[in-house]
C-alpha cells in the first residue's frame, strides 16, 4: 500500500485489525523487518508497518522532512485512534520523539535497542564503528554492508556470521539501498529541544527491549531510557544483538503482547 505524506510517497504494510501497532524500523532495515511481528499481532490488532522515507520502497525526494511529522501524517491518513509504537533502533528513536511531540496520539511505547535524539556519542566506543567508517569513505559499500552487519546484526562479542543466514541475507537486502540514498540532500528536522533533555515529560507507558549482545553504547542508552522514562520497564533477550524481534520473534512477541495488553480491561 501506498500514501503521498507531506510529499513523498511512502510505502506501507497493514494486517488485522483492533487497537493500532505502528511498527518502526532500524536503519538497517525496512518494514520487512517485523514480517514475524505482523503475523503474530494481526490476530489482535491493527498492524501498520511503514518503509521510513529513503528504505524500503519508500521514496526520499530532495528538501527537510520530519519523521516524527511523517507518522503523524499516516496516523492522519488512516484514522488513528492512539497508537502504539514499536520502534527499534532508529524507529525507537523516532517513537521516542513521536511521543514528546504527540503525546495525546500514542497508546504505549516500545523501545527496542533505542537511541534518543540529543544522546552524545561515547568517544569510548568510536573503534567499534572503525571498519564501518572506512568503508563508507571509500564508497565500497559491499564492505561497507558487511561491517554494519556484524556490528549489528551479530553484534561485537559474537563471531561474524553468528546470525541465521535466512536473517542475514534479508537483512543485507534491506540496508543495501538505504547505503546509497543520498541524505544530504534530504536533511531531518530535529526535535527541539531533543529528546536527550526531555525523556521526563514522556507519559506514555513504555518498554524498553534490548539484546544481551548488542552494542555497549545501545546497552547504556538502554539504561538510560529505563531510568529517566517514568513508568518505564526494561527487558533483556539473552543471545540477541540488535534485531532481537528476528532472532527470537517468539520471545519477542509474548514479551510485547504481555505488555500492551496488561491493565487494558
Amino acid at each position: 500500500m501506498e500514501l503521498t505524506l507531506n510529499g513523498a510517497r511512502i510505502h506501507y504494510e497493514r494486517e488485522g485489525a483492533g487497537i493500532p501497532i505502528i511498527f518502526l524500523h532500524a536503519g538497517i532495515a525496512d518494514s520487512r523487518m517485523w514480517a514475524a511481528q505482523a503475523d503474530f499481532f494481526a490476530r489482535d490488532f491493527d498492524v501498520i508497518r511503514p518503509d521510513t522515507r529513503g528504505f524500503g520502497v519508500s521514496e526520499m525526494p530532495p528538501g527537510r522532512w520530519s519523521p516524527v511529522e511523517d507518522v503523524l501524517a499516516l496516523i492522519d491518513a488512516l484514522d488513528l485512534k492512539p497508537a502504539h509504537l514499536v520502534g527499534c533502533s532508529m524507529g525507537g528513536a523516532i517513537a521516542i520523539d513521536f511521543a514528546l511531540a504527540h503525546a495525546e496520539r500514542v497508546s504505549k511505547l516500545v523501545l527496542v535497542g533505542a537511541g534518543f535524539s540529543g544522546r552524545a556519542r561515547n568517544p569510548k566506543y568510536a573503534h567499534l564503528f572503525a571498519r564501518e567508517g572506512a568503508a563508507r569513505k571509500a564508497k565500497d559499500y559491499e564492505a561497507l554492508n558487511d561491517a554494519m552487519l556484524e556490528l549489528f546484526l551479530d553484534g561485537p562479542e559474537r563471531r561474524p556470521g553468528y546470525v541465521a543466514k535466512e536473517i542475514r541475507e534479508l537483512v543485507h537486502d534491506m540496508n543495501e539501498r538505504a547505503m546509497r540514498v543520498d541524505f544530504e540532500r534530504s536533511p531531518v528536522v530535529m526535535l527541539d529541544p531533543p529528546a536527550a533533555t526531555r525523556l521526563g515529560d514522556i507519559t506514555a507507558p513504555s518498554l524498553v527491549i534490548v539484546g544481551d549482545k548488542d552494542l555497549p553504547n545501545i546497552l547504556e542508552a538502554s539504561d538510560e531510557l529505563q531510568a529517566r522514562i517514568p513508568n518505564a520497564r526494561k527487558v533483556v533477550i539473552r543471545d540477541a544483538a540488535h534485531l532481537p524481534n528476528m532472532e527470537h520473534p517468539e520471545e519477542f512477541n509474548r514479551i510485547v503482547q504481555d505488555f500492551l495488553v496488561e491493565d487494558s480491561g
